[in-house]
């Protein structure tokens, strides 16, 4: 194609999403800010999650761990079993930790990205959220994860499918709403992620197919405010933040009227996801406190594949595999809170956008689990 032709066609795609824009279909924002990145933490409004004065700290080591471990490597075609530190540093990683038996063995932070710097969670964020869920369940603000959507957001009742969406079908992505650019649009780039409620259409009845959309966790967020009559980031800071000891404080990025994104965009240091991996890790009990139900947990990471639910996915968490045990909270860019039970492990990958043959070839999922097996 010559430069003209696609100086052209340029022109042509950017006057098609000028047009949508204009039509309402997608914010004005999102043509220039492309795809999400770190920048978004400052980029957007936010809320603040406050800690407390007891800050709990994990043991520390002077052996170098990160020459120590190794694992097989086949980023290039050829495989070389190499220190993990040394493979890490080869990718687009801000930060990469491993803790075992509560001693922090591996902790990795890109050179132009050191510890004090905050990471998005991208969609990690929604374990934050399912956790926030099973804490307001418990605490009698709903009565079960059963309940219709509707009971709490009466305003999504103008298709017949919102008669049978239950909050299960939120968590576990099988409501059946249709994907929509649009919608990821409007609640990403838009100052009011609220008019995405009047766009929702449905593919299939709820629970007949799990589609992981983003929209799914936005509404579960909206109904556990509405639940608790508590703006969800002050609920974070009160029954998670401040109780486990976070070292600093975090924030979550909000649309232009305050409306938090519960799907994404949680901003914290990586040892505070690590904290959250430990909670999880024992089963929602922290220094003798139970801080969400062993009951949720359990359900959370077990297999459940009923009402169109599939077998690697539950409670908005990855499930691993039976050998290993291992569950995980992941994001868009390959970041990651590993938790092996078993093993007593965590290990924390923060990462951001690179080559994507490069990002392809690294199989974390297979890192994580040959360090599990050196210990």
């Amino acid at each position: 194609m010559s430069i003209k032709n696609i100086i052209t066609f340029s022109l042509l795609l950017l006057m098609l999403a000028a047009a949508w824009v204009i039509q309402g279909c997608l914010p004005v924002k999102a043509l220039f800010l492309t795809g999400p990145g770190p920048k978004d933490s400052k980029r957007f409004d936010h809320q603040p999650v406050q800690t407390g004065t007891d800050t709990f700290s994990f043991h520390q080591t002077n052996i170098d761990y990160g020459q120590l471990i190794k694992v097989d490597d086949w980023t290039s075609d050829v495989p070389v079993f190499s220190p993990v530190e040394a493979i890490v540093a080869q990718h687009n990683v801000s930060a990469f930790l491993i803790i075992h038996n509560d001693t922090l063995l591996v902790e990795y932070y890109h050179p132009k990205r050191m510890a004090e710097q905050y990471h998005t969670s991208y969609s990690m964020a929604k374990s934050f959220t399912s956790a926030l869920l099973g804490i307001a369940i418990q605490e009698g603000h709903i009565a079960h994860i059963d309940e219709l959507a509707s009971k709490y957001l009466p305003e999504l009742s103008y298709h017949p499918h919102f008669a049978q969406l239950t909050i299960r079908h939120l968590l576990n992505h099988t409501s059946g709403i249709k994907y929509s650019l649009a919608m990821d649009g409007v609640i990403y780039y838009g100052k009011n992620l609220k008019k995405a409620l009047k766009r929702i259409d449905f593919e299939v009845p709820p629970g007949s197919q799990q589609k992981y959309l983003n929209i799914n966790t936005q509404l579960v967020g909206l109904i556990i405010e509405k639940a608790t009559k508590t703006p969800i980031a002050q609920y974070l800071e009160t029954k998670i933040w401040k109780r486990l000891g976070m070292e600093a404080d975090a924030t979550w990025n909000t649309d232009a009227k305050g409306q938090v994104k519960t799907y994404c965009c949680l901003n914290a240091k990586a040892k505070d996801y690590a904290r959250f991996g430990r909670l999880y890790l024992h089963r929602g009990n922290w220094q003798g406190q139970q801080i969400i139900n062993e009951e949720w947990i359990a359900q959370s990471i077990s297999r459940d594949t009923t009402q169109g639910s599939s077998f690697g996915y539950n409670n908005s968490w990855h499930i691993g595999l039976k050998n290993y045990s291992d569950f995980m909270a992941i994001g868009l860019y390959k970041q990651h809170i590993y938790i092996n039970p078993e093993k007593n492990l965590i290990i924390v990958l923060l990462a951001h956008k690179e080559d994507r043959l490069k990002a392809e070839r690294a199989n974390w999922w297979h890192f994580f689990r040959q360090i599990s097996d050196q210990f």
